[in-house]
This record gives structure tokens, sequence and C-alpha cells, in this order.
């Protein structure tokens, strides 16, 4: 770098001598106003082509090449707001949640009012397991925007998580209210009234979220489960093959499809239910378990011993698999049948008490 090194001549000057005529520093030249808009429109082309190279990156789940494109929009035009929310959803993708969070903070920085930008770092901080940061930009995405329904149902479920019923069914109930084909709001909203012993209420919105998307599969089960309740066993049995009609892999309802079965003496076709649950989830301890009581009603007591053990391998706490376990010893006459009756009475299995009077006449 050649270094410029500026001199500064004094005149000394005697008394009368006259003055040397200074020389007048140049003018800087002025860019014309339209030069600089020039100037400004061919930053603002350059970013928005990087910007929509980076968006087909994303769209093509390219996310490294995302990054890249994006990081030049940025460079170029550092205000740039949507190449920054794009480059977040990239850093999300990539796992880099903090990354992302920065993001989003610069561009609230940018625009206080981004209420999408508010609405995204909360979904980040749930990542992060940082529920009360989310909720607080949850809330704020609700203050600058009304109507985003998006935000109402993410602090729905923060609050359902936290037992706040009340405020989940409230939060549910707004999303319906901004958007009415939004299945998922209604069934969550049955659920929060479930909890709240409102079983009237829950199926009722149960119901509601199948009529509007007639996919939730999950649904269909917790419709389940309110017949299964109420001793309707047929009707349980129904909304589980619905259950299951969409989603065939779903091993909760085959194991609830099951009991169901059981209850109504069809004990066969329990132990193909509980059978299937098993294969689609080999650490599904209750299918274990339950698949024993079906075993035992068709008098496999070593059967029914055995698949206690696998349910005790995978939950070694689990009362139920220890008495049912027992009641099949008892009938292969083994005398450790008690001891396991103990240990389900001692994790709180209530009829394991009469059985261990039973022991103790003995």
């Amino acid at each position: 770098m050649i270094r410029i090194l500026l001199f500064t001549f004094v005149c000394l000057l005697k008394i009368g001598q006259t003055v040397a005529q200074e020389v007048p520093v140049a003018p800087v030249p002025v860019v014309p106003d339209s030069a600089a808009a020039a100037k400004a429109a061919e930053i603002k082309i350059l970013a928005e082509k990087m910007f929509q190279s980076g968006l087909v990156q994303l769209a093509q789940k390219d996310y490294r090449a995302a990054l890249a494109d994006l990081d030049s929009a940025i460079a170029v035009k550092p205000d740039f707001e949507q190449a920054l929310m794009g480059r977040a959803t990239a850093w999300l993708e990539l796992k880099e949640v903090d990354r992302a969070i920065t993001d989003y903070d610069k561009v609230i920085s940018l625009n206080s009012a981004h209420a999408q930008a508010y609405f995204q770092r909360g979904r980040a901080k749930v990542l992060l397991k940082d529920k009360k940061g989310a909720a607080q930009d949850f809330t704020q995405t609700i203050a600058t925007d009304a109507n985003h329904y998006q935000a109402y149902y993410q602090r729905g479920g923060l609050r359902f998580e936290d037992a706040d019923y009340k405020g989940a069914m409230e939060d549910f109930s707004a999303v319906v209210k901004i958007n009415p084909r939004n299945g998922y709001a209604y069934h969550d909203r049955g659920s929060a009234k479930r909890q709240l012993n409102d079983l009237e209420g829950a199926l009722a919105d149960y119901r509601k979220a199948v009529e509007v998307n007639p996919d939730i599969a999950v649904a269909y089960v917790n419709l389940g489960s309110l017949k299964q309740g109420k001793g309707d066993w047929t009707g349980a049995i129904e909304e589980y093959s619905r259950a299951i009609e969409r989603k065939k892999d779903y091993y909760l309802a085959y194991n609830n499809r099951g009991r169901a079965k059981f209850e109504k003496g069809d004990f066969e076709g329990a132990l193909a239910d509980f059978t299937k649950s098993i294969q689609l989830n080999p650490q599904y301890a209750f299918a274990f378990n339950n698949r024993a009581a079906a075993k035992y009603k068709l008098k496999d007591f070593k059967g029914a011993v055995e698949d206690c053990n696998f349910a005790l391998q995978i939950d070694s706490g689990y009362g139920y698999a220890y008495f049912n376990r027992g009641n099949a010893k008892e009938m292969l006459r083994d005398a450790t049948a008690c001891q396991d009756w103990e240990k389900a009475a001692a994790l709180h299995v209530p009829a394991a008490k009469a059985y261990l009077t039973h022991c103790q006449e003995k």
C-alpha cells in the first residue's frame, strides 16, 4: 500500500512581506441524485437476484447452498428482512437454532412490527425447550397481528403442556374463530375440555375435528376412548378402526382396539391387535401386558408369563405386569406368584392386596 504523507508548509513572513496566495482545495464532486438512485437500484437488483436464488435452494432443500446465496444478498443489503428470514429458515433446517434466533433478532430490530419474525423465533425457542420465551414471542405475535391463528395454536399447546387447560381452551377457541376449518384446533380444544372433565364438550369437539378434517387419526382414537369410558365397546372398536384406516402404523389404535375387543370377550381378536401393536412398536410395554391378559384368558399361561417378562424388561416399575404375571404363575403352580403380587401391591395396584391375603392363608 502506498502511504500518502501530508506535509504542512509554514511560510515565515517578515513585516510588510506579501503573503503567498492560498490555493483553494478542489471541492468533492457531488453525485447527482439520479446516479445515487441508480446505484441503489443496482444494489437492490443484485440482492434480490441472490435472494431468489436462495429461495430456490431452500425449496430444493439444499440448505448450505441457500445459506451461501442468502449471505450474499445480506452482504449487499444488510437490512434485507426477507433474506434474513430465509437464512433463519436454513439455519433451522440445519439444526443451528441459535443462529436462526440471531437472524430473527435482527429482523425484529429492523422492524418491531414483524409478526412472523416473532412467531418463528417462538418456534425456535420451543426447540430449545425455552417454553417461557416461546410463549412470550407467540403473545407478541398476536399483539402485532390479532389474526395470526398459528400463534394462538402454538401458545395453546404450550399452555396445555403446563396444565393451563382453561387458557389452552381459550387459545384453541381463538383459532377456530379465525379459521373454522382448522380440525386440529377443534381436536386439541376437545382434549383441554376433557382435562377439565367436560366430556360431552370434548366429544363434540372431537366429532367436529373429524367433520372438518376426516384424516385426523388421533381424533378417532380419542373418540374411541370416550366411548370406551361409557362402556360402548362396539362404538369404540368402530372409532379405533377408523383411526387405523387412516394411519396403518398406529400402534396405539391397535392396542386400544384390542382392549375393546377384550372387554367384549373377543380374546382372539384382542390377541391379534395386541400382537400388531407390538410389531409396530416393540418397546410398548402396555401392549405386552395386554397381550399377556389375552393369553391368560385363552389359557396360554406360559405365554402370559413371557409377555409380562417382556413388559417388565421395558418398564421395571409396571405394577400391572407384576400382577398379571403373578396370576399366570398361580395357574402354573409357581410359588413365586406371591412375590409378584407383593411387588404389584408395593406399586399401588389395588387388586394385588386381596391376592396377598390368599398368600398369607397358605
